[in-house]
């Protein structure tokens, strides 16, 4: 019985001690001083737990305001860090800490003008002007406004406080960026280089750099490239399996020296509207079988229309082919090439393209003239990766319907296409693409009274590595395997390349 009224005595003792001003006020800046502890020690969860709880007791306490905020603004929740930060700002006493993180919430949350309206209070109160003066750039920056304001406000930030000198160079380089004065961004970036070649912000503005020079290289009117290689195939004729279906064909592998040139010129005089006009040529030359020699003039003209996320363009070319030193293919084609921005890693790209090919030699057998029109279409499929997405993966389908005027030419094909580019290290690429044509002929063969199908297997890779600036070795091998229903065509072929390309 004594130990029951023991108990009753030590409740009643801890309910009066509880509801004591002076006791609740010391339990509460106790506890306030574990939550403040928590969130020193990255607890962020367990601390706001607390102050919630304290929060509800007293709302009126400014200093568990400013801590509610901080807490939520380190778990990046910055729409519940607002309300704690502004009322931490406006309660008495008054935090004056809660308006540079106040500032640095609206600017997360994209609220410039409020941003701007509490800079306007810590400069008006003085409050911690160099950190206020950086915010402001930032503010500014991203506002995207007046970058020369925001440039005046880094530069004030770096004259109040040496530290942040590194921080505002950055800053600033970011804008000229942003505003399109890549050689101004040049210039800071490379002074940060130079102050401090090992630290983590020169590593920074040093991929900067690089992607700049990457930039102003694609934004050159004129690119060009020329490259020879030594090829050995084992199949120039792509003579059949069956020996005995061809019998005079005894020289089928050969060796060939190649040369090829090419060069486009990007007129664009609004961002919206550009014209790509361009030249290329492949020159084969044949070792023993010089039947084979080929020659190939390409002229393109390309209209294109920018936005932010897209670009439509119309290309035309034309084709001249010869072999022998003949006259072999002439070709006329135009085309619409849509391609879609998904996100930053990802492009889509949908094409239309018709080309009108003429043969120039004479067939004995008009169900052979090859000359017609070809309709084609596709659906592909981008995905950028690695360094500065210099790795790709493309995935494309193509149907392409082929209107010969030679009935035994005429087709509808289908192609699927893998192609992807590996950065193997700095300075090495490995390229390896995979094809697979299905071509579906709609007439009988009226030379060997078969319906004739073709299933073609392409398998490439090729292996680049770069000897100095804009120059490479190349290594290629290609394997080609044509099964088709009609057997003087099915064969297969290996293709062996060593080469040099240079780009200007």
């Amino acid at each position: 019985m004594a130990r029951r009224l023991c108990i009753v005595f030590t409740v009643l003792m801890l309910l009066l001690m509880s509801s004591c001003p002076a006791f609740a006020q010391g339990q509460g800046k106790d506890e306030l001083k574990n939550a403040v502890w928590l969130y020193e020690h990255e607890n962020y969860e367990e601390a706001l737990a607390i102050l919630k709880k304290l929060q509800q007791e007293n709302p009126g306490s400014s200093l568990t305001a400013y801590y509610l905020g901080i807490t939520y603004k380190q778990l990046q929740d910055f729409t519940a860090a607002r309300p704690h930060l502004e009322a931490a700002a406006v309660l008495e006493p008054k935090v004056k800490n809660a308006i540079p993180e106040l500032i640095d919430v609206l600017y997360q949350c994209n609220e410039f003008e409020e941003a701007k309206r509490w800079i306007e209070v810590a400069e008006r109160e003085s409050i911690a002007p160099a950190q206020i003066a950086f915010l402001k750039g930032l503010v500014l920056a991203k506002e995207g406004k007046d970058p020369d304001a925001a440039i005046a406000a880094f530069d004030l930030a770096a004259t109040l406080d040496k530290g942040l000198e590194n921080a505002a160079l950055f800053q600033k380089a970011l804008i000229q960026v942003q505003a399109r004065r890549l050689s101004a961004a040049k210039d800071i970036f490379q002074n940060i280089v130079t102050r401090e070649p090992s630290s983590d912000m020169a590593a920074f503005a040093n991929e900067y750099l690089s992607a700049i020079t990457r930039k102003e290289e694609a934004a050159k009117p004129f690119h060009a490239s020329v490259g020879a290689a030594l090829n050995y195939d084992d199949n120039v004729v792509q003579k059949p399996h069956d020996e005995s279906l061809t019998p005079a064909l005894d020289k089928q592998a050969d060796w060939r020296s190649t040369y090829t040139l090419q060069a486009n010129y990007l007129y664009k005089p609004t961002e919206q509207f550009g014209a790509r006009a361009g030249y290329s040529l492949y020159y084969g030359k044949q070792f023993d079988i010089g039947f084979y020699d080929t020659a190939s003039h390409d002229v393109s003209l390309q209209p294109a229309i920018y936005y932010p996320r897209a670009a439509i363009m119309f290309p035309v070319h034309y084709n001249y082919v010869t072999l022998d030193d003949r006259k072999y293919l002439g070709v006329v084609g135009v085309g619409n090439v849509n391609n879609f921005m998904m996100g930053k890693n990802q492009m889509a790209q949908c094409s239309v393209q018709y080309n009108h090919n003429d043969y120039a030699w004479e067939q004995t057998n008009q169900d052979e003239d090859r000359s017609g029109g070809d309709y084609l279409g596709s659906l592909g499929w981008y995905r950028f990766f690695a360094k500065n997405q210099e790795g790709f993966v493309n995935v494309r389908y193509a149907l392409d319907s082929n209107n010969t005027k030679g009935d035994n030419w005429r087709s509808l094909g289908n192609r699927v296409a893998v192609v992807t580019t590996i950065p193997l290290i700095k300075k090495v690429k490995l390229s390896v693409g995979g094809d697979y044509y299905n071509q579906d002929y709609r007439k009988t063969n009226s030379i060997f009274n078969e319906d004739r199908k073709d299933n073609i297997f392409t398998l490439s890779n090729l292996l680049s590595v770069e000897i100095f600036k804009n120059a490479s070795f190349e290594l290629q091998y290609t394997y080609v395997s044509n099964k088709s229903t009609i057997d003087i065509y099915t064969y297969t072929r290996d293709v062996f390349s060593a080469g040099v390309k240079y780009q200007f």
